[in-house]
């Protein structure tokens, strides 16, 4: 568990160091599950001693009443014993229960960091695609298609063009027509760097349909085997 959670609750951080992990607790989903966990053993922890505090009080008053001490401080220990395991149980099931959720969430942190805007390069050799690029970013996606589309029955080979087209298409939640285009983008030759079959494990995660999430899962394990690009989040994420 990150160290930072402790010392942020207790106020113990910096101003600087408050206002980076707040930034990482909105994009980082194993860090905001694990704020998660740490809050509700906070609540358990402060819920056994609730029942001890009722506990000691029902003993007290029993002493007015001889013969149902007893039964009361009996009936107190059960709750605090029914709590307690409960509350074990409830936490274990927490850390140890499959969590088919935590690589879609990832994959959404993923595209709202890096998709939101793409870099433009003006006056490159690529005015065409960074026109779309110029497009995508300003919210004008049917046109950033068009233009992808364009240059790609120009040259079917183009492959920046096919990965900005899979990012539109992801960002409409078209997500088999994204698929489609990282998944020619995974399987082209020859480029210095390929993001595509990263970024088609990322497609699957989002669409969510049955098979897909193994299906990511093969393709982050081919990523970090081929040692691709996103291998480095394919291995923190499969960790």
């Amino acid at each position: 568990m990150d160290e930072r959670i402790e010392r942020y609750f207790g106020q113990e951080i910096s101003a600087e160091e408050k206002e980076k992990f707040e930034a990482d607790l909105k994009s980082d989903p194993i860090l905001a599950d694990d704020v998660a966990f740490y809050l509700a053993s906070k609540q358990a922890a402060q819920h056994v001693r609730e029942i001890k505090l009722a506990q000691r009080h029902a003993e007290w008053s029993s002493q007015k009443q001889p013969d149902d001490a007893r039964f009361v401080s009996l009936r107190t220990w059960y709750a605090v014993a029914a709590a307690v395991a409960f509350i074990a149980f409830g936490l274990a099931w927490y850390r140890l229960a499959p969590r088919s959720q935590d690589l879609q969430q990832l994959a959404n942190g993923y595209t709202m960091e890096n998709f939101t805007t793409l870099g433009v390069q003006m006056g490159s050799a690529e005015d065409s695609l960074q026109l779309a690029i110029h497009n995508y970013n300003r919210g004008q996606y049917a046109t950033a298609t068009a233009i992808c589309e364009g240059i790609l029955r120009k040259d079917p080979q183009h492959a920046e063009a096919k990965r900005v087209a899979g990012i539109i298409a992801l960002k409409l939640l078209e997500y088999d027509k994204a698929i489609d285009y990282f998944h020619q983008l995974g399987e082209q030759q020859g480029l210095y760097a390929n993001p595509g079959k990263f970024y088609e494990a990322i497609a699957l995660l989002k669409r969510g349909a049955a098979g897909d999430r193994e299906k990511a899962k093969d393709l982050l394990h081919q990523v970090i085997e081929g040692n691709l690009e996103g291998k480095e989040e394919a291995v923190k994420w499969m960790d």
